[in-house]
């Protein structure tokens, strides 16, 4: 697994949370997708299973849980930290909106917010976060381990890094995987159009 954490951390961030609009590599809200096929990937980590971070998380109901345990359906998932006052509200607004559109309201996707905030982002705080933003317990908000945060978002493609204030700049994508926890889909940017990962998670629900 270190392999993977020894991955270099890219210096481009799309977006930081503390309101400022400080944008690289691309526009506020642009709306580009990723489809990214893990066998076209230059990214060769991508074309792992994210079952493969044997780490144990924490929900925000305090229920330990290892990844491999949302096998068997696909998995919607954002990275955020709840500290955020802009961009990862707007990211969890996004996946609503997905689930709602979602034939039998999502029930057939997992949902799955993760914390970059291995510090401050624990279960109460993350549940204060659930329902600050009306998201129900069939949602699964999560923080584990800085290792684990990091292997995971190298996995998914995200980009973060901490500031000196203890808020994160971040990429802001939207990451569906298939039943396998194989990345199948991303979306990028705040303002996209998230009709086609709609059309996505349901061919792999079916």
């Amino acid at each position: 697994m270190k392999k993977y954490i020894m991955l270099s951390v890219v210096t481009a961030f799309l977006f930081s949370c503390n309101g400022n609009m400080d944008v690289a590599n691309n526009n506020a809200g642009t709306d580009n997708t990723v489809k990214k096929s893990v066998t076209k990937n230059n990214n060769a980590s991508a074309a792992e299973s994210i079952f493969i971070v044997s780490d144990t998380f924490q929900t925000q109901n305090k229920k330990e849980i290892i990844l491999s345990s949302l096998s068997g359906k696909p998995t919607v998932v954002g990275m955020i930290f709840t500290n955020c006052s802009y961009a990862c509200p707007k990211i969890t607004a996004q996946m609503k909106n997905i689930a709602g559109k979602l034939k039998a309201d999502g029930k057939d996707a997992n949902f799955v917010l993760v914390s970059f905030d291995t510090k401050r982002d624990n279960a109460g705080q993350l549940k204060m976060f659930a329902n600050m933003m009306n998201i129900d317990d069939s949602w699964m908000l999560l923080h584990g381990s800085e290792q684990a945060v990091r292997t995971l978002s190298v996995l998914l493609n995200v980009q973060f890094e901490k500031d000196a204030e203890g808020n994160f700049s971040h990429s802001n994508i939207i990451s569906v995987l298939d039943k396998n926890g194989v990345l199948a889909f991303q979306k990028e940017g705040l303002e996209a159009d998230q009709k086609e990962t709609v059309n996505r998670i349901e061919e792999l629900i079916n």
